[in-house]
């Protein structure tokens, strides 16, 4: 695997055992495939076993600051894994990796404080942005206490909903650019009940159990997610990019106090012995 570094100013090595925070571009062909530009840094783990023909290999190499550009040819994995390659991948394609060491970290307990700093950190900017889109569309919506947005078309009855309740929903997912990418309405997603839950059980992301709370029985409205209240860095699907935000069209069609017990059905009867003789 070829690659180029440049070197940084610090002499702080890179060694088997440290963390690595790092910018990080992943290009197929001049196509940006991932980026942490305006969003979180990635943290990577240096291990002593490293794969084969992966940037993995020259961690070790590497410096505070250190930038790095590497290059991988489809066609080298094509001939180790002829039948393991993704579709989005063609004979002849070219990955280009570009990454810069932002920090080093001796163990997980400090890899951990600085993450949680920079999701902090970024949650916040998160927020800003969806609040602003808010804004700008003069949307009458009102902030969940970690940062989502509801708007509520549609007044129900009773109270808000609570932790604990169990809800039923039907609901459409896009994205901010409009594109759907779930639903149980829209019969093209082939599941068409109603979405059933427990209200601050973590059963849903965070950012659509948050906006439930402030909806009532037969209420209808949307729900606007900062990514860091839904998927964030990992895709809920394959419709749905690395730190997207979402608005989910949500409409309450049940609130109940606790969720159905299940009955236990009873093991059938043991088999009876059958005299077959004739007397």
């Amino acid at each position: 695997m070829p690659y180029q570094i440049f070197s940084g100013k610090d002499t702080q090595k890179v060694k088997v055992g440290d963390f690595i925070k790092a910018s990080y571009i992943y290009m197929v062909k001049d196509s940006v495939f991932f980026t942490t530009a305006n969003s979180m840094p990635v943290y990577i783990p240096v291990m002593e076993q490293t794969q084969p023909y992966d940037i993995s290999e020259v961690w070790t190499s590497l410096k505070l600051g250190d930038s790095i550009v590497a290059t991988q040819m489809i066609d080298t994995f094509i001939k180790r894994m002829p039948d393991g390659i993704p579709p989005q991948y063609k004979k002849g394609d070219r990955i280009r990796i570009f990454a810069k060491v932002l920090g080093i970290f001796k163990n997980d307990s400090l890899k951990n404080i600085d993450e949680q700093k920079e999701r902090t950190a970024f949650m916040v900017k998160e927020v800003e942005v969806v609040g602003k889109y808010i804004k700008d569309n003069k949307i009458a919506a009102q902030k969940t206490p970690s940062g989502a947005f509801v708007e509520i078309s549609k007044p129900g009855t009773g109270n808000a909903i609570d932790s604990g309740k169990y809800v039923s929903v039907m609901y459409t997912g896009t994205s901010f650019s409009g594109k759907k990418f779930d639903s149980n309405i829209d019969t093209a997603f082939h599941h068409t009940e109603p979405l059933s839950f427990v209200v601050g059980a973590g059963q849903m992301i965070k950012g659509f159990d948050e906006g439930i709370r402030m909806m009532t029985m037969g209420s209808s409205g949307r729900i606007f997610i900062p990514s860091m209240l839904g998927y964030g860095p990992q895709p809920g699907g394959p419709n749905i990019k690395p730190y997207e935000h979402l608005i989910f069209d949500v409409q309450v069609v049940d609130v109940k106090d606790a969720p159905p017990v299940k009955k236990d059905i009873a093991p059938p009867p043991p088999p009876q012995n059958v005299d077959t003789h004739q007397h």
